[in-house]
């Protein structure tokens, strides 16, 4: 029990490190993001280089009317803040140019389609620590966790999507 404890704590304590992000309920996320974003769409990413930092998203979806579909833009991503591309793939972005770049929204929400989940390390299941139950057990719960952890991301970002799209409309 003692070592899944320390595993949270050094996992939890080294994002408190680097950034720090307030946890805030994602609608209050999402209503600070549309606010503070002059850029607001899906993109692909095409381009990934961890060397300098850097990567290229071609815009496929405007959701905030600004961003013209088929655009390239060229982004730098924060040294050590979330959220970081480093994959290429379907992505919801949020951000502002800054020196020619795009950047991120520190402590945002832009997220991959591919893996939506903004935490990634769920809260603990007190079953995880009973002392009766097998590593084979203990497997079964957490991969459940991360399971319901994807299925509520993913409907999070199909809502979002919905609610952008609207507002996009709407103006």
């Amino acid at each position: 029990m003692k070592k899944y404890i320390a595993i949270i704590l050094l996992l939890t304590s080294f994002k408190g490190i680097a950034c720090t992000c307030a946890i805030k309920k994602l609608s209050e996320l999402q209503k600070s993001e549309i606010e503070n974003s002059e850029c607001i769409f899906i993109g692909e990413v095409i381009e990934v280089n961890e060397s300098d930092l850097t990567y290229k998203v071609k815009v496929t979806e405007s959701l905030d009317g600004g961003d013209k579909v088929g655009t390239v833009y060229t982004g730098k991503n924060w040294k050590y803040c979330s959220p970081y591309i480093s994959e290429l793939g379907k992505w919801i972005i949020y951000g502002h140019m800054e020196g020619g770049f795009l950047r991120l929204n520190m402590c945002g929400i832009s997220r991959s389609f591919e893996n939506p989940i903004m935490n990634p390390i769920p809260l603990p299941s007190p079953e995880l620590f009973e002392k009766n139950i097998t590593e084979k057990e203990r497997k079964k719960i957490f991969d459940k966790m991360q399971a319901e952890n994807m299925k509520n991301a993913l409907s999070d970002l199909e809502l979002e999507l919905k609610v952008l799209r609207k507002r996009r409309n709407e103006e």
